[in-house]
Protein backbone atom coordinates (compact mmCIF):
# COMPACT_ATOMS: atom_id res chain seq x y z
CA UNK A 1 0.00 0.00 0.00
CA UNK A 2 1.28 3.54 -0.90
CA UNK A 3 0.44 6.78 1.26
CA UNK A 4 0.31 10.29 0.77
CA UNK A 5 1.08 12.41 4.24
CA UNK A 6 -0.07 16.04 3.14
CA UNK A 7 -1.14 19.07 4.47
CA UNK A 8 -4.86 20.45 4.07
CA UNK A 9 -4.66 20.27 0.31
CA UNK A 10 -8.12 22.69 -0.10
CA UNK A 11 -5.70 25.50 -0.19
CA UNK A 12 -4.67 26.59 -4.03
CA UNK A 13 -0.51 26.10 -3.66
CA UNK A 14 1.40 24.81 -6.69
CA UNK A 15 2.64 22.10 -3.68
CA UNK A 16 -1.67 21.03 -3.20
CA UNK A 17 -1.63 21.25 -6.87
CA UNK A 18 0.96 18.62 -7.87
CA UNK A 19 0.07 16.48 -4.92
CA UNK A 20 -3.52 16.27 -5.90
CA UNK A 21 -2.52 15.29 -9.08
CA UNK A 22 -0.76 12.72 -7.95
CA UNK A 23 -3.32 11.46 -6.31
CA UNK A 24 -5.65 11.70 -9.54
CA UNK A 25 -3.18 9.44 -10.96
CA UNK A 26 -3.47 6.65 -8.09
CA UNK A 27 0.41 6.95 -7.43
CA UNK A 28 -0.86 6.79 -3.46
CA UNK A 29 -3.86 4.61 -2.71
CA UNK A 30 -5.41 7.30 -0.13
CA UNK A 31 -4.37 10.85 2.49
CA UNK A 32 -3.07 9.83 6.40
CA UNK A 33 -3.34 12.42 9.14
CA UNK A 34 0.01 11.09 10.38
CA UNK A 35 2.52 8.30 10.25
CA UNK A 36 0.76 6.18 13.12
CA UNK A 37 -2.19 5.26 10.35
CA UNK A 38 0.44 3.79 7.86
CA UNK A 39 0.79 -0.59 8.36
CA UNK A 40 4.11 -2.02 8.62
CA UNK A 41 6.21 -2.31 5.30
CA UNK A 42 3.88 -0.07 3.02
CA UNK A 43 5.14 3.16 1.34
CA UNK A 44 5.01 6.70 2.50
CA UNK A 45 5.02 10.06 0.33
CA UNK A 46 5.79 12.69 2.70
CA UNK A 47 4.99 16.24 1.60
CA UNK A 48 8.10 18.18 2.78
CA UNK A 49 5.77 21.02 4.52
CA UNK A 50 4.94 18.72 7.03
CA UNK A 51 7.68 16.36 7.40
CA UNK A 52 11.22 18.15 5.53
CA UNK A 53 12.01 19.43 9.41
CA UNK A 54 10.52 16.93 11.72
CA UNK A 55 13.47 14.63 11.71
CA UNK A 56 12.55 12.79 15.06
CA UNK A 57 9.30 11.87 13.24
CA UNK A 58 10.97 10.56 10.47
CA UNK A 59 13.27 8.69 12.91
CA UNK A 60 10.64 6.86 14.71
CA UNK A 61 9.29 5.08 11.27
CA UNK A 62 12.34 4.86 9.65
CA UNK A 63 12.81 0.69 8.74
CA UNK A 64 9.16 0.05 9.10
CA UNK A 65 7.98 1.73 6.35
CA UNK A 66 9.68 3.20 2.88
CA UNK A 67 9.91 6.83 3.58
CA UNK A 68 10.06 9.37 0.33
CA UNK A 69 10.18 12.69 1.11
CA UNK A 70 8.91 14.98 -1.63
CA UNK A 71 10.63 18.50 -1.34
CA UNK A 72 9.03 21.35 -2.94
CA UNK A 73 11.24 23.76 -1.37
CA UNK A 74 13.75 23.71 1.15
CA UNK A 75 12.02 25.20 4.36
CA UNK A 76 15.43 26.78 5.24
CA UNK A 77 15.54 28.71 1.79
CA UNK A 78 11.89 30.14 2.93
CA UNK A 79 12.41 30.85 6.76
CA UNK A 80 15.35 32.21 9.05
CA UNK A 81 17.58 29.03 8.18
CA UNK A 82 18.74 27.78 12.05
CA UNK A 83 17.72 25.60 13.10
CA UNK A 84 15.28 24.55 10.33
CA UNK A 85 18.29 23.70 8.09
CA UNK A 86 19.89 21.58 10.72
CA UNK A 87 16.75 19.38 10.93
CA UNK A 88 15.86 19.34 7.33
CA UNK A 89 19.19 18.17 6.69
CA UNK A 90 18.81 15.35 9.34
CA UNK A 91 15.11 14.49 7.81
CA UNK A 92 16.34 14.34 4.01
CA UNK A 93 19.51 11.58 5.43
CA UNK A 94 16.53 9.64 6.97
CA UNK A 95 14.62 9.10 4.49
CA UNK A 96 14.78 5.71 1.63
CA UNK A 97 14.24 8.47 -1.05
CA UNK A 98 13.95 12.34 -2.20
CA UNK A 99 11.92 14.02 -4.86
CA UNK A 100 12.29 17.50 -5.96
CA UNK A 101 10.69 19.52 -8.77
CA UNK A 102 13.47 20.64 -10.76
CA UNK A 103 17.37 20.28 -11.38
CA UNK A 104 18.42 23.08 -9.40
CA UNK A 105 16.76 21.84 -6.56
CA UNK A 106 18.13 18.31 -6.71
CA UNK A 107 21.60 20.72 -6.76
CA UNK A 108 20.37 22.44 -3.64
CA UNK A 109 19.77 19.12 -1.40
CA UNK A 110 22.86 17.82 -2.43
CA UNK A 111 24.54 20.80 -1.50
CA UNK A 112 23.31 21.13 1.88
CA UNK A 113 22.83 16.57 2.88
CA UNK A 114 24.66 14.91 0.10
CA UNK A 115 21.55 13.34 -0.55
CA UNK A 116 21.04 12.30 -4.30
CA UNK A 117 17.29 13.23 -5.19
CA UNK A 118 15.42 12.28 -8.11
CA UNK A 119 13.76 14.66 -10.12
CA UNK A 120 10.04 14.90 -11.16
CA UNK A 121 9.38 18.30 -12.62
CA UNK A 122 5.58 19.37 -12.16
CA UNK A 123 3.38 18.51 -15.37
CA UNK A 124 1.26 20.64 -17.32
CA UNK A 125 -2.17 20.12 -18.79
CA UNK A 126 -3.36 21.50 -22.19
CA UNK A 127 -4.94 24.72 -22.49
CA UNK A 128 -6.35 27.24 -25.39
CA UNK A 129 -3.18 29.69 -26.11
CA UNK A 130 -3.87 33.35 -24.86
CA UNK A 131 -5.19 36.08 -27.25
CA UNK A 132 -3.36 38.93 -25.70
CA UNK A 133 -1.27 40.78 -27.66
CA UNK A 134 -0.73 44.09 -25.82
CA UNK A 135 2.42 44.67 -23.81
CA UNK A 136 1.70 46.51 -20.56
CA UNK A 137 -0.88 43.96 -19.08
CA UNK A 138 1.44 41.84 -16.23
CA UNK A 139 -0.11 38.91 -14.14
CA UNK A 140 0.98 37.10 -11.32
CA UNK A 141 0.17 33.62 -10.13
CA UNK A 142 0.53 32.26 -6.82
CA UNK A 143 0.88 33.25 -3.32
CA UNK A 144 0.88 37.19 -2.94
CA UNK A 145 3.16 37.87 -0.23
CA UNK A 146 7.27 38.34 0.63
CA UNK A 147 8.43 35.44 -1.52
CA UNK A 148 6.97 35.92 -5.53
CA UNK A 149 8.21 39.53 -6.01
CA UNK A 150 5.05 41.17 -6.52
CA UNK A 151 5.74 44.02 -4.55
CA UNK A 152 8.96 44.81 -6.92
CA UNK A 153 6.80 44.38 -9.68
CA UNK A 154 4.36 46.97 -8.12
CA UNK A 155 6.67 49.61 -7.77
CA UNK A 156 8.10 49.14 -11.53
CA UNK A 157 4.69 49.53 -12.58
CA UNK A 158 4.36 52.68 -10.16
CA UNK A 159 7.59 54.24 -11.41
CA UNK A 160 6.20 53.40 -15.08
CA UNK A 161 3.08 54.79 -14.87
CA UNK A 162 0.73 54.20 -17.17
CA UNK A 163 -0.90 52.05 -19.42
CA UNK A 164 1.16 49.37 -16.79
CA UNK A 165 -1.27 47.38 -14.89
CA UNK A 166 -0.35 44.46 -12.52
CA UNK A 167 -3.77 41.98 -11.84
CA UNK A 168 -2.24 39.76 -8.84
CA UNK A 169 -4.54 35.92 -8.59
CA UNK A 170 -3.91 34.07 -5.51
CA UNK A 171 -4.31 33.87 -1.74
CA UNK A 172 -2.83 37.23 -0.31
CA UNK A 173 -0.96 36.82 2.73
CA UNK A 174 -2.73 38.29 5.83
CA UNK A 175 -1.78 41.92 5.98
CA UNK A 176 -0.14 42.21 2.79
CA UNK A 177 -1.06 45.11 0.74
CA UNK A 178 0.27 46.82 -2.53
CA UNK A 179 -1.10 49.95 -3.64
CA UNK A 180 -2.21 50.45 -7.55
CA UNK A 181 -2.48 46.96 -7.80
CA UNK A 182 -5.41 44.47 -8.21
CA UNK A 183 -5.30 41.58 -5.76
CA UNK A 184 -7.63 38.75 -7.01
CA UNK A 185 -6.92 36.81 -4.66
CA UNK A 186 -8.25 32.88 -5.61
CA UNK A 187 -9.21 32.22 -9.06
CA UNK A 188 -11.50 29.47 -10.26
CA UNK A 189 -10.37 27.36 -13.17
CA UNK A 190 -12.38 29.57 -15.86
CA UNK A 191 -11.26 32.67 -14.17
CA UNK A 192 -7.95 31.62 -14.33
CA UNK A 193 -8.19 31.14 -17.75
CA UNK A 194 -9.89 34.63 -18.25
CA UNK A 195 -6.66 36.40 -16.52
CA UNK A 196 -4.40 34.63 -18.55
CA UNK A 197 -6.19 35.27 -21.96
CA UNK A 198 -5.86 39.29 -20.79
CA UNK A 199 -2.26 39.10 -20.12
CA UNK A 200 0.10 40.83 -22.31
CA UNK A 201 3.19 39.06 -19.49
CA UNK A 202 3.38 37.10 -16.76
CA UNK A 203 5.96 37.64 -14.05
CA UNK A 204 7.67 36.11 -11.57
CA UNK A 205 10.56 37.80 -9.62
CA UNK A 206 11.34 34.92 -6.19
CA UNK A 207 14.46 35.79 -4.63
CA UNK A 208 14.46 31.27 -4.53
CA UNK A 209 12.24 29.51 -6.71
CA UNK A 210 12.52 25.91 -7.09
CA UNK A 211 10.70 25.68 -10.29
CA UNK A 212 8.01 28.03 -11.30
CA UNK A 213 4.86 26.19 -11.96
CA UNK A 214 2.98 29.27 -12.69
CA UNK A 215 5.50 29.99 -15.80
CA UNK A 216 4.88 26.50 -17.20
CA UNK A 217 1.20 27.27 -17.30
CA UNK A 218 2.08 30.50 -19.38
CA UNK A 219 3.95 28.53 -21.32
CA UNK A 220 1.24 26.31 -22.18
CA UNK A 221 -0.97 29.42 -22.59
CA UNK A 222 2.11 31.10 -25.11
CA UNK A 223 2.38 33.98 -22.87
CA UNK A 224 5.86 34.71 -22.00
CA UNK A 225 7.76 35.10 -18.73
CA UNK A 226 9.35 37.95 -16.90
CA UNK A 227 11.31 36.24 -14.09
CA UNK A 228 14.52 36.58 -11.79
CA UNK A 229 17.75 34.90 -12.23
CA UNK A 230 17.27 32.70 -9.50
CA UNK A 231 16.31 28.78 -9.05
CA UNK A 232 14.84 26.75 -11.62
CA UNK A 233 13.58 30.44 -13.42
CA UNK A 234 16.12 31.02 -16.08
CA UNK A 235 16.20 27.32 -17.24
CA UNK A 236 12.51 27.03 -17.45
CA UNK A 237 11.66 30.17 -19.46
CA UNK A 238 14.88 29.65 -21.88
CA UNK A 239 13.79 32.02 -24.85
CA UNK A 240 10.48 32.32 -23.70
CA UNK A 241 11.41 35.50 -21.37
CA UNK A 242 13.22 37.92 -20.16
CA UNK A 243 15.61 37.15 -17.43
CA UNK A 244 16.50 39.83 -14.90
CA UNK A 245 17.90 40.55 -11.30
CA UNK A 246 15.17 40.69 -8.66
CA UNK A 247 16.10 44.79 -8.71
CA UNK A 248 13.18 47.51 -9.59
CA UNK A 249 15.30 49.09 -12.10
CA UNK A 250 16.72 46.03 -13.83
CA UNK A 251 12.73 45.25 -13.59
CA UNK A 252 11.68 48.80 -15.33
CA UNK A 253 14.49 48.57 -18.05
CA UNK A 254 13.07 45.23 -19.00
CA UNK A 255 9.61 45.75 -19.09
CA UNK A 256 10.72 49.17 -21.28
CA UNK A 257 12.51 46.87 -23.30
CA UNK A 258 9.96 44.21 -23.67
CA UNK A 259 7.38 47.21 -24.51
CA UNK A 260 9.83 48.93 -27.09
CA UNK A 261 10.04 46.16 -29.22
CA UNK A 262 7.57 44.03 -31.06
CA UNK A 263 10.05 41.94 -32.33
CA UNK A 264 11.08 40.55 -28.47
CA UNK A 265 7.08 40.01 -27.87
CA UNK A 266 6.82 38.08 -31.08
CA UNK A 267 9.99 36.11 -30.61
CA UNK A 268 8.95 34.80 -27.10
CA UNK A 269 5.86 34.14 -27.96
CA UNK A 270 6.75 32.07 -30.21
CA UNK A 271 8.90 30.47 -28.21
CA UNK A 272 6.54 30.13 -25.42
CA UNK A 273 4.45 28.29 -27.95
CA UNK A 274 6.98 25.80 -28.93
CA UNK A 275 8.26 25.01 -25.33
CA UNK A 276 7.91 21.39 -24.92
CA UNK A 277 6.87 20.67 -20.94
CA UNK A 278 6.31 17.76 -18.73
CA UNK A 279 2.99 15.95 -18.45
CA UNK A 280 1.09 14.95 -15.11
CA UNK A 281 1.58 11.47 -16.24
CA UNK A 282 5.09 11.84 -17.11
CA UNK A 283 5.73 12.83 -13.10
CA UNK A 284 3.37 10.64 -11.85
CA UNK A 285 5.50 7.78 -13.42
CA UNK A 286 8.40 8.83 -12.06
CA UNK A 287 7.26 9.72 -8.29
CA UNK A 288 5.39 5.89 -8.36
CA UNK A 289 8.80 4.32 -9.41
CA UNK A 290 10.44 5.80 -6.67
CA UNK A 291 8.07 5.00 -4.28
CA UNK A 292 8.16 1.03 -5.93
CA UNK A 293 12.09 0.80 -6.08
CA UNK A 294 14.16 3.97 -4.57
CA UNK A 295 16.29 2.80 -1.39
Amino acid sequence: MRFLLAPDLSAPTGGNRYDAELLARGVVDRVVGSLGEVPDGSSVLLDGLLASARPDLLAAHSGRVRLVLLVHLLRADDVPPEPVLAEEVRSLRLVDAVVVPSRSAARRVLEVSGVQAVVAEPGTAPARPSVARGAHRLLSVGTVGGRKGQRLVAEAVARLGGPWSLRCAGTVAEGFALPGTTLLGPVDHAALQAEWDRADLHVLLSESEPYGMAVAEGLVRSVPSLVADRGELPDLVGPAGIVVEPDVDAVCAALGRWAGSAELRVATRRAAADRELATWDETARIVRETLWTRR
